[in-house]
């Protein structure tokens, strides 16, 4: 018997290395390339193509502290950035898992019994003083001939690497909308203070005017008309003043915290807005923009996938070895009459299962040919959101220009049609149209002010965000 045993662990064993060297020589096909598609030599809005790792990262970009302290608090604190966070903690763990199916599983089995049933019972031992005791240590190692496990492998690795990118564009996403509704919060602040400070020089005006009507030196309808202003202005300061507490719990949410008041740092005017941004070439959006990337690693997992639905069509091949002892009798447990050791090779495989296994390599080729179109459409849309962002911020300076010689007009228009009424050359309704002219033009110019920083935003994170 023991004979019989040493000689089938030998074969075993045999098997075993003869089988993991056909496993080495298994070649595992690699994923292919993300598709390959048309890329412009420039965008249609460039105007300069230095290289993209040149490019500032947001702390560097912007030099007011308070926003910059909102960025850093929304890193740390915003709750999806930590759920983003533990996903990539369980892909890691999943990657575990599977990698583990590549080695041989371990385990320990121990039974213990007495008692007798009959005859059959007393032959094989059950029931004799002192009770039976079985300990075995077993091991069984699937043989990776086709690659499944492997496949696996890769195809978890790539979820894990997709998990990470996710969470990047997740952060690039976040500081540029903590930026953009911070850029907001100071648009606002100032339109509040342009309301407030319009509301105060009418009502002084209003009082003027009334004045001059209770003298009897004007008509009613110049009071009414500016007691008309007036109200125009001050229904502004609570209309913004509304506003600016939605933006405040905005950017109080993002940083992961509940309603209430924000402090301040630079004022709208004081924001940087005219950095030299090297956009780069198109082509380069491939290896900076973190969606780009997280559809690249959905995309070669999947090719794994398809190497797994193939591999189940073949067998599976399993190695199964048992060492231990067992007795009759706890106090020959130790003897060498009680050693046990056997080794088994098990193949399983599918016969008839009408189809199911080739139908699900044919589900995984067209999974792959739906990411593949998702790979394209994000970087298409990748491409349009750089395009649109560059002609944004292109037009927003010519505008914003436009929009301060406007303002410098109507404050310079409304001084001296103001000088012309006091000295009886106009009427009150052309001071009234100057009026409206003025405020119209410096809520304008704030707002306008506004956009062109944020569209300083989108074209960080269209580009990438600065995130390496």
């Amino acid at each position: 018997m023991k004979h019989i045993t040493k000689h089938r662990l030998s074969f075993v064993l045999i098997v075993a290395v003869t089988l993991s060297s056909m496993v080495g020589c298994v070649a595992l096909r690699p994923a292919p390339d993300a598709p390959q598609v048309e890329q412009p030599a420039a965008y249609a809005q460039q105007t300069s193509s230095a290289d993209t790792s040149k490019l500032l990262s947001w702390f560097e970009l912007y030099q007011d502290t308070v926003l910059l302290r909102f960025v850093k608090a929304a890193l740390d604190s915003n709750r999806n950035l930590i759920a983003a966070g533990y996903r990539i903690e369980e892909s890691r763990e999943l990657a575990g898992i599977v990698r583990a199916n590549l080695y041989p599983a371990f385990g320990y089995q121990v039974q213990a019994g007495g008692g007798t049933a009959g005859i059959e019972a007393r032959k094989i031992g059950a029931g004799v003083e002192g009770g039976a005791l079985r300990t075995f240590g077993s091991v069984q190692w699937e043989l990776d001939v086709w690659g499944r496990i492997r496949s696996s492998n890769e195809a978890a690795l790539r979820r894990f690497a997709a998990d990470i990118e996710s969470r990047n564009a997740l952060m690039v996403s976040l500081v540029a909308e903590v930026a953009a509704q911070y850029f907001l919060l100071r648009d606002l602040d100032n339109r509040l203070a342009i309301a407030m400070q319009t509301k105060q020089l009418r009502s002084e005006s209003t009082k003027i005017i009334r004045e001059r009507f209770n003298k009897g030196y004007i008509a009613e309808v110049d009071l009414l008309q500016a007691e008309q202003q007036e109200a125009l202005a001050a229904a502004a300061i609570p209309a913004f003043e509304r506003q600016i507490i939605v933006v405040q719990n905005a950017i109080r949410t993002l940083m992961g915290q509940g309603p209430g008041p924000l402090p301040r740092g630079k004022s709208l005017f004081d924001q940087m807005t005219t950095p030299d941004i090297p956009v780069g070439l198109p082509s380069q959006l491939l290896t900076r923009r973190p969606d780009i990337r997280e559809a690249t690693q959905l995309l070669e997992g999947q090719f794994y996938n398809i190497q797994i639905a193939k591999a189940n069509l073949y067998p599976q091949l399993s190695l199964t070895g048992v060492l231990g002892f067992a007795s009759p009798q706890l106090s020959s447990l130790v003897s060498s009459d009680g050693r046990v050791a056997n080794g088994f090779a098990g193949l399983l495989g599918p016969i008839f299962q009408f189809g199911q296994l080739r139908r699900r390599v044919r589900v995984e080729e067209l999974r792959t040919k739906q990411l593949a179109y998702s790979w394209e459409q994000t970087w298409l849309r990748a491409l349009g959101e750089v395009d649109n962002a560059l002609a944004q911020y292109r037009t927003l300076q010519e505008e914003y220009a436009i929009r301060s010689a406007q303002t410098k007009a109507a404050r310079k228009a409304l001084e001296l049609t103001r000088a012309k009424y006091d000295y009886g050359y106009s009427s009150y309704y052309e001071v009234l149209i100057q009026e409206n002219y003025l405020f119209d033009a410096e809520l304008a110019e704030s707002l306008t002010y506004q956009l062109r920083l944020n569209a300083l935003v989108q074209l960080y994170r269209s580009l990438g965000g600065g995130w390496q």
